[in-house]
């Protein structure tokens, strides 16, 4: 097939025109298993297509552009054997051609909008089990310009002044599995950056190791520059970016997806300050208890039992802050050694933690047998210090109170508190 100019995300280039030569010609091009595919556009698809693909087989595209010069796919038909997390036959889209991040898993025949690359290469693996059930997809690729405007699967530029972001499928199903989103959005130089979640619902983990939402300052992925690393189903509290640029990436693994999120962003000026927000990722609270005692005594134990201070007084002085669900509790001397489950992880400190599979559990042990006075099946909110081998230690100092869901909005805010 000869190339022609085929813009996948603007129209003034006929994407029409392309499809037709593939369509009405009189020596239709052999899909074959995978290859390298160079120049400004073209066609890949499965092995036969439109056939029926072959069973236990797996082919590799490798699409490279001109420099300067990014990739965009667009899939013009797609049939492949369904699943909600698209276990057996499958289509992987990557940025790259060699470790590249995955931009979506895609099986069924609901096609997607346009997936971008940030370089100039792409690679396209479509994987198939011992049972096949569909002709396998059709494709163009096309070399664009970076930033080019365009109706996307997920993610790109944004530079109006204010605007929306959310998950594929939103709101009608939930995010796929498998699929990588980047958003930048720039605002003008006299400008910061406001970004407010209307909804919120991504896999749950302590550690957002699975399903999250990233977000930084700047144009680009840096660690040094992260705001913040959001998970649950709580959305977090409103974030400010430092500068007039924003960055947000969200990822979703292979295995559970959830209802996603919609956010919203508008420029702000400079001269506004954030600090009438109820608290963004940049403020500091200062620790304003003292270090709680770390070993047992008699004189400990014997002061009136009651707790003082408050969530956000605590914070900062503690060494770990978990929620957690108490699930045994041993006598050792005069102490409880106890067994907690844990819900969230807002603070890890040094707290040994021991996981398996998605749970994790931490042993404490509580100085004083009844302060706090704690029970087996109830869940709690625990700040607590360390000793040397990463035991958590809770004193009558210590803050522990009973965990109500109304306060988990207000732990998700300490959780991105600079103390």
């Amino acid at each position: 097939m000869n190339p022609v100019c085929c813009n996948i995300i603007h129209s003034s280039c006929s994407l029409l025109y392309c499809l037709l030569i593939y369509y009405n010609s009189k020596s239709k091009p052999v899909f074959t298993c995978g290859g390298n595919f160079t120049g400004d556009t073209g066609l890949i698809g499965s092995q036969g297509y439109p056939g029926v693909y072959p069973p236990n087989n797996k082919c590799v595209w490798r699409i490279t552009v001109p420099q300067g010069r990014v990739v965009s796919l667009l899939f013009r038909a797609l049939d492949l054997e369904s699943d909600s997390l698209c276990r057996y036959d499958f289509v992987d889209v990557y940025d790259g051609h060699i470790n590249g991040q995955r931009l979506g898993r895609f099986c069924g025949t609901a096609k997607p909008g346009a997936l971008v690359t940030n370089g100039n290469k792409m690679q396209v693996v479509m994987v198939s089990d011992a049972n096949t059930a569909g002709s396998g997809f059709l494709a163009v690729y096309s070399a664009i310009h970076p930033n080019e405007r365009g109706d996307r699967y997920c993610g790109g530029l944004l530079d109006k002044p204010s605007g929306t972001i959310k998950t594929p499928n939103w709101p009608d199903k939930d995010y796929p599995a498998g699929v990588t989103c980047s958003w930048h959005i720039v605002a003008p130089q006299d400008q910061i950056i406001e970004l407010k979640f209307e909804k919120f619902d991504v896999e749950r983990d302590s550690y957002c190791r699975y399903d999250h939402v990233a977000v930084f300052n700047g144009g680009e992925m840096n660690e040094s520059r992260k705001i913040g690393k959001f998970c649950g189903d709580s959305p977090p509290m409103p974030i400010y970016s430092d500068g007039n640029h924003l960055f947000i990436v969200f990822l979703s693994d292979l295995s559970l997806s959830a209802d996603g999120f919609i956010g919203h962003y508008r420029f702000k000026s400079r001269s506004l300050s954030t600090a009438s927000a109820p608290l963004t990722p940049m403020s500091t609270i200062p620790p304003t208890t003292p270090p709680a005692a770390l070993t047992y005594s008699e004189g400990l134990c014997k002061q009136k039992c009651k707790r003082t201070g408050t969530i956000e007084s605590h914070y900062c002085s503690s060494n770990f802050v978990i929620t957690a669900t108490l699930i045994s509790a041993a006598m050792r001397d005069h102490s409880v050694l106890a067994t907690f489950s844990i819900l969230h992880l807002y603070k890890e400190g040094s707290l040994a933690i021991q996981q398996a599979g998605k749970t994790m559990s931490t042993k404490v042990r509580v100085l004083c047998k009844k302060c706090p006075l704690v029970r087996r099946g109830l869940n709690y909110i625990v700040m607590g210090q360390t000793d040397e081998q990463g035991q958590g230690i809770v004193s009558p100092r210590n803050f522990v109170m009973a965990f109500k869901t109304k306060k988990q909005r207000d732990l998700g805010v300490l959780k991105n508190i600079r103390c």
